[in-house]
């Protein structure tokens, strides 16, 4: 079984998404769950220098790119 993590594009088209989800539940065909194991951005921990480096280091881009590049690439 696969889980999904829904968001309407548009604030306005909430709702119909919802409803139709709600639907698809009716029907069993999905089964809905409130998400809240997913963790707002404002709540997530910046990594540390060290594991930045960890993380430059496993995708061997040390050697190609300095570190900045390397930072840029992997959106760190």
């Amino acid at each position: 079984m696969k889980s999904f993590h829904v968001k309407a594009v548009k604030e306005s088209d909430e709702e119909m998404v919802t409803a139709i989800l709600r639907g698809l539940q009716k029907k069993g065909w999905i089964v809905l769950a409130d998400d809240e194991a997913h963790t707002p951005s404002e709540e997530l921990t910046p990594a540390t220098e060290e594991q930045v480096q960890e993380i430059i280091d496993e995708a061997e881009l040390g050697p190609f790119y300095s570190e900045k590049e390397a930072k840029n690439i992997l959106n760190l």
